[in-house]
């Protein structure tokens, strides 16, 4: 049989190109080590869609009635005695009461685990009460607590000082405070008052007022006058009757603090009410004798 020219070299030619084929067909193939791989469709019903919860309100509450220093009566009809507040002392229930009034009564409050009354500038109402004398700790395991309590005994504060300890007499303290007329006020012969503002917000700040008999006599009798420079008014006192006109501030003596001994201090207090500038009182008069600062 007589074979066509270049009929034999044509096939390899064709067996080179379909193999080239394949390979490349293979190659094809194979792409997905050198490209990504494709993207399969998602749908919004296979990942359900993540809620955060919402932000767990402030609970604020109004003292709408105080029964005693530890023990009032919530907005939301609750009554709560506060945890870590021995019963109040028969010579101080008064005093602390009254405290409490000032402190508390038609005030926002936030009760906080550990049982006590937390006011509007963060401060811890059962802590503060201890540190100002007003009654004593039943919290034998709470340092703080332990060491306000120490600090009022030390500087005889409240329930710690007179009439509820008498430092020149054995006799026991009287069980209430005395109800008769209050004496006549008596000269002062030296005084000194710690004016200290303890907690300040906007537009509202509170202040500790100590008065210290510096003299040679007993004080028996005692308003404690001094003007604001700022506007600033008094909203409420503690362990002293306030009356105020413009700027010019009386404090006297309730019926169970009249007296100050020689070398004794008496623990003041009130809230106030402020705009931008609270500058502090720079004299003071103790039934019209002057007193120094500090």
């Amino acid at each position: 049989m007589r074979r066509l020219p270049g009929t034999a070299r044509s096939r390899p030619a064709s067996r080179l190109v379909a193999a080239v084929i394949l390979l490349g067909s293979a190659a094809g193939s194979c792409a997905g080590d050198d490209r990504p791989a494709p993207a399969l469709p998602t749908t919004t019903q296979d990942t359900p869609a993540v809620i955060e919860p919402p932000a767990k309100a402030a609970v604020s509450v109004t003292v709408q009635r105080v029964i005693d220093v530890r023990t009032v009566q919530l907005s939301d009809g609750a009554e709560v005695t506060v945890k870590g507040l021995a019963a109040p002392d028969g010579c101080w229930t008064e005093a602390s009461t009254t405290f409490a009034k000032a402190m508390l009564l038609d005030k926002l409050v936030d009760p906080t685990p550990a049982g006590s009354l937390r006011l509007a500038d963060g401060t811890d109402y059962a802590l503060l009460a201890v540190e100002l004398g007003m009654v004593r700790s039943e919290a034998s395991g709470d340092r703080a607590m332990q060491e306000a309590e120490q600090t009022a005994s030390a500087k005889r504060l409240g329930r710690w000082g007179p009439p509820c300890v008498q430092p020149t007499s054995a006799t026991p303290p009287p069980a209430k405070p005395t109800t008769t007329a209050p004496p006549a006020p008596q000269p002062v012969t030296g005084c000194s008052v710690e004016y200290r503002v303890t907690h300040s917000w906007p537009g509202g700040f509170r202040t500790d007022v100590t008065i210290r008999n510096t003299g040679n006599t007993e004080i028996t009798g005692w308003t404690l006058q001094w003007k604001f420079a700022n506007g600033q008014k008094v909203s409420e006192m503690w362990n002293a009757t306030l009356k105020q006109s413009g700027q010019d501030i009386s404090a006297t003596a309730m019926p169970y603090n009249q007296a100050i001994g020689k070398g004794e201090s008496l623990l003041m207090g009130f809230n106030g009410i402020s705009g931008g500038t609270n500058t502090a009182p720079n004299a003071f008069s103790l039934n019209g004798h002057a007193c120094k600062l500090g």
